[in-house]
């Protein structure tokens, strides 16, 4: 038998790959934790969270000191560098296990790192903790921010606020998605907001792979091979091929939705509008001295925009001598300078960036005018729609969820969302907490290297669990808990259920009567 182990790697170098003097750093590993997926097992609740990695080193050389000048590492330990633990590598950590991982290396979690922070003790060993974050937490850090987009499907959204972020193309898979958005927008807001309301308006899932490329579902993903069929059994029965610790259910009753609220709204232009105006006039008129360039930033919606104003259709070029002016006066009164300004601008949903250059080599320029002008866009009156199930009120009581989203396309896509959500949520859903121990068994480790976020698994808890349980659940969460050296590795996934129409549309000639009776939207 070929018996691998696990793996650590810093990127210290920031060079794209994993094979520096001091990239592999796993003999100084004392523990790791990693985990990521939702931050709940719930279609509907359960939003997408980014991954964190936590390594517990041993620091006796000082070696991960960030302000350690005679650190090998010095002037390296930078946030952002790249973190890889994988398995199948020929490294150990810090043994060999008996336990044929592979004999080629596995990514396991891959991020970014965030912090590490010395623990220095005069009698015990010197640690320290490294954390590192997923693709999402990397690009949180990040405020994307888009033109006005039309008739866009929900991935070329998602595409789309990860350009926004310089987020490679080649890592991320992005499967098609099925809503088409009439009309979206994205700005002053966080990237996971953002990505979380493309999100939502699908009725998808955006996450992160094993590997740290960025992943979206849409909400027929896990219809379709290799989602609709379970991979493997986890059993309470005794001599089960694959076998489990701990089994936790939630409260059932706090799954419970039964009444489901969402918003469509329509929209009005008005076309050619001044849309800002540089306060700035007469004796405050600001001044570029020769060569000097300065920066304005004109918004919309702003104090003087209109109650329903939302965002810009278009902004349009500025005009010389319409859209601004210079003169060697103030107050205007000189002689007009305007063909010496150079404008250049950028455009988002809610914003016009102006840059002028005074390109006169002698004069000093006030700018008399500057104004910007577009087709703006006011939202009419919004149409609430809801989907209500009396007869699981009558039970429950009224449990309320609205979507956030603002993209839903029609009001009766709208209604079909609601729809949608209510008959999956107006009875109790199992969502569970499976704990594991990888070291049992041949069949538990490679069932804890090799699954995913979206795999299919069956759990059995009907034996000393007494749960009543003998079904299908998608995997939401995937966390690892490795200590002693690796004779520790726990293993827990949150799950949740994949028979009777959560996370399952009825699609011809795929839907499971009367199971999976939900109908598309």
């Amino acid at each position: 038998m070929v018996v691998r182990a696990y793996q650590l790697q810093v990127d210290w170098d920031n060079n794209g790959d994993f094979i520096g003097t001091y990239d592999d750093i796993t003999s100084d590993v004392l523990s790791v934790s990693f985990r990521r997926g939702r931050d709940y097992a719930s279609q509907l609740t359960g939003n997408s969270s980014a991954g964190k990695f936590t390594a517990i080193l041993n620091n006796e050389s000082g070696k991960y000191s960030p302000l350690n000048a005679s650190s090998v590492l010095a002037g390296n330990i930078l946030p952002a560098r790249s973190v890889r633990f994988r398995t199948g590598a020929s490294a150990s950590f810090p043994y060999t296990f008996p336990f044929n991982f592979s004999t080629e290396a596995q990514d396991m979690w891959m991020g970014k790192l965030q912090t590490i922070a010395p623990k220095p003790a005069s009698t015990a060993l010197a640690t320290c903790t490294l954390e590192a974050y997923g693709a999402l937490g990397f690009l949180n850090e990040f405020m994307p921010k888009s033109t006005t987009e039309t008739n866009i499907r929900t991935d070329q959204a998602i595409g789309a606020i990860l350009d926004a972020a310089d987020w490679s193309a080649t890592d991320r898979t992005l499967a098609e998605g099925k809503t088409t958005m009439t009309r979206w927008w994205t700005t002053d807001q966080s990237t996971i907001k953002a990505l979380r309301l493309v999100e939502e308006t699908e009725a998808g899932f955006v996450r992160e792979s094993y590997d740290g490329k960025i992943v979206f579902e849409s909400r027929e993903t896990r219809l379709n091979p290799p989602y609709n069929a379970s991979i493997a059994t986890f059993s309470d029965a005794g001599g089960a091929t694959h076998s489990y610790m701990a089994l936790r259910q939630e409260d059932p009753l706090g799954t419970v939705v039964n009444h489901v609220e969402a918003v469509y709204r329509g929209y009005t232009f008005s076309y050619f509008a001044n849309l800002w105006t540089l306060g700035d006039t007469g004796a405050d008129s600001p001044m570029l001295t020769p060569n000097e360039s300065r920066i304005w930033i004109a918004s919309y919606p702003n104090t003087n925009s209109p109650n329903d104003a939302i965002e810009v259709n278009a902004w349009h070029d500025l005009v010389a001598t319409t859209d601004y002016t210079g003169n060697l006066a103030a107050d205007g009164s000189g002689n007009n300078m305007t063909t010496y300004l150079d404008v250049t601008t950028a455009k988002t949903a809610t914003q016009l960036i102006i840059e002028v250059t005074n390109t006169h080599t002698t004069e000093d320029i006030f700018i008399t005018l500057l104004k910007a002008r577009g087709d703006s866009v006011q939202g009419n009156d919004p149409i609430i729609v809801q989907a209500v199930d009396s007869a699981s009120q009558a039970i429950y009581g009224d449990r309320m969820h609205t979507a956030a989203t603002e993209f839903i396309p029609t009001h009766v896509q709208a209604q079909s969302w609601c729809n949608y959500h209510s008959a999956i949520f107006k009875a109790p859903v199992p969502i569970l907490t499976m704990t594991f121990n990888a070291n049992v068994s041949q069949n538990n480790m490679d069932q804890a290297i090799a699954r995913d976020i979206s795999d299919r698994v069956t759990i059995v808890a009907q034996n000393k669990a007494n749960l009543g349980i003998n079904s299908e659940f998608f995997i939401e969460n995937i966390s690892h808990k490795i200590d002693q050296g690796g004779t520790v590795h726990n293993v827990t996934w949150m799950l949740s259920p994949a028979i009777g129409g959560y996370s399952q549309l009825w699609k011809l000639d795929q839907g499971i009567l009367g199971q999976s009776m939900v109908p598309s939207f």
